[in-house]
């Protein structure tokens, strides 16, 4: 059967002018796609991924296009109106995600930007979003390790560092003192897990960590010592928001890097800084 919320690959069954008709190929649900300049060249008997959803005439509508996120993933949405009975969110797509109100952890106005994730009801399969997403959080099964690469998306600004969405699935934090380039909120980036906590929240980090963080602070030396004439001022001594403002690094990675360097004869440490070996 065709998962309301979901992306179904769908077969087109029927073309007119409007759009299409498409079916499941195990079921005898239907969806409605209409005709437009993305999708006028597909043909009967062709599959689709579409993503599926129920109009306000309970009708199934197929799109082409993608929500922001999809049933059982977090998304980084806007409010478009609120109302007393709930509020609708931008999803990404020609239908808004509703909120009800009692699904509201705070009262939320329009403009407001938070994370939502979007739920469905398995009687009703009606689709709907929630902003009190601890019990989801608390409930997340891990497919993923640490060390492992993932998308990022920056929510919410505490006090130790930003509430991040990861991969759409998990919810986690980057910290302040571990960023070390200007980011915005809803900004999509990329990096990796440092840690899958007991309270289903993930530590992650915008880069690699480790010794691998060390080989590309290697590269990042290098090449700036060779675009200033093979010398830099920079030595261990240098305060840590300077070697951040120049280099996008923590002093003590920079210390740990400079050490490496040294040790493998590429560059030289004296009193005046560092330069190419």
């Amino acid at each position: 059967m065709i998962k309301i919320g979901e992306v179904n690959e769908l077969k087109i069954m029927v073309k007119n002018s409007n759009g299409f008709i498409l079916s499941h190929p195990l079921s005898d649900d239907e969806a409605f796609l209409q005709k437009n300049e993305q999708n006028k060249t597909l043909e009967i008997d062709q599959r689709v991924n579409v993503f599926v959803y129920i109009d306000n005439e309970n009708n199934l509508i197929a799109s082409m296009d993608r929500p922001i996120a999809i049933v059982g993933e977090y998304g980084f949405m806007t409010a478009v109106e609120s109302l007393r009975i709930g509020t609708f969110f931008d999803w990404g797509i020609k239908k808004d995600l509703f909120v009800p109100d009692n699904e509201q952890r705070e009262r939320i106005h329009e403009g407001d930007q938070l994370i939502v994730r979007v739920c469905k009801d398995e009687r009703t399969e009606k689709v709907y979003g929630t902003t009190k997403i601890g019990k989801y959080i608390k409930a997340s099964e891990f497919n993923i390790n640490v060390g492992d690469k993932v998308s990022i998306i920056p929510a919410k600004k505490e006090e130790l560092g930003f509430r991040s969405i990861i991969n759409k699935k998990y919810i986690g934090m980057i910290y302040y003192n571990e960023i070390f380039k200007k980011i915005n909120i809803g900004q999509k980036l990329e990096g990796v897990i440092k840690k899958i906590r007991e309270d289903g929240l993930i530590d992650a980090a915008l880069q690699v960590q480790g010794f691998q963080n060390l080989v590309n602070s290697k590269d990042k030396i290098i090449a700036y010592l060779n675009e200033n004439g093979g010398n830099s001022h920079l030595n261990d001594k240098s305060s840590p928001e300077e070697i951040r403002n120049i280099l996008g690094m923590s002093k003590q990675t920079f210390k740990k890097t400079i050490g490496i360097l040294y040790k493998e004869r590429k560059i030289i440490i004296n009193k005046n800084g560092i330069k190419l070996g």
